[in-house]
C-alpha cells in the first residue's frame, strides 16, 4: 500500500506537466488544420459515443470525472499523456458539475493545490457503486477540457468528497472558479 501511494505521488505530478505542456489550441477558421507539422502530444479527453449526446456539450462541461484505467479496455478511449504513458478512459463521464453540492480550492502541507468536490447524494451512491464495482482503477478529474488528475483507488469511496492534488494553489484556484462558473479570466 505504502508504495502504491509513491508511485501514485510521483505519477499524478509527471502526468500533469505533460498535460499542462500539451495544450493544443483547436483551429480557426482561417487557419487550415494541416498548417501544423506535428500533432498534438496527447490526444483529446473521449467524448459521449451515444448517438443522441452532444458531444460539444460534453467537452465544454466545466466538470466531468471517469473512470480510468493503465491498461486497455474494451470499448474505453485511449489517451496518450506522454510518450511512454497512456490511460483508458471509460467513453462516459459518470460524475458531473451538476452532482456537486460544493467545491474549494486548498493547499496541502507539502504546499501542492488540492481541489474538493462534495457530491449530492445520488452522486454519492453511483460514486461508491462505481468504486465498489471497480477496485484498483483510477479517477480522471477533467475540468473545462483539460485532464488535471488521474489518482487510483483501492476500496470504495462512500463519503462522497473527492480530494485531488492538481499541482498548484493557482491551479486549484482556477478549477474551482472554471467549474463553479465564475469568469476569473
Amino acid at each position: 500500500m505504502p508504495s502504491l501511494k509513491l508511485v501514485s505521488r510521483l505519477l499524478a505530478p509527471v502526468a500533469l506537466v505533460a498535460l499542462a505542456a500539451c495544450q493544443t489550441v483547436p483551429p480557426t477558421a482561417d487557419a487550415p488544420e494541416s498548417a501544423s507539422s506535428t500533432p498534438p502530444a496527447t490526444s483529446p479527453v473521449p467524448q459521449q459515443t451515444t448517438p443522441q449526446s452532444a458531444p460539444e456539450a460534453q467537452m465544454a462541461a466545466p466538470l466531468l470525472v471517469f473512470l480510468a484505467d493503465t491498461t486497455p479496455q474494451p470499448t474505453w478511449a485511449e489517451v496518450q499523456i506522454d510518450e511512454a504513458t497512456v490511460l483508458y478512459l471509460e467513453p462516459e463521464a459518470f460524475l458531473a458539475r451538476s452532482d456537486l453540492s460544493a467545491v474549494e480550492a486548498g493547499t496541502a502541507e507539502t504546499g501542492e493545490g488540492l481541489l474538493a468536490l462534495n457530491f449530492n447524494p445520488q452522486a454519492t451512491d453511483r460514486l461508491a457503486r462505481i468504486t465498489e464495482q471497480n477496485p484498483g482503477k483510477r479517477l480522471a478529474l477533467v475540468v473545462d477540457g483539460t485532464l488535471l488528475a488521474i489518482p487510483g483507488f483501492l476500496e470504495p469511496i462512500t463519503e462522497g468528497r473527492l480530494v485531488f492534488m492538481v499541482g498548484s494553489r493557482e491551479n486549484a484556484i482556477r478549477a474551482a472558479q472554471i467549474i463553479a462558473g465564475e469568469d476569473a479570466q
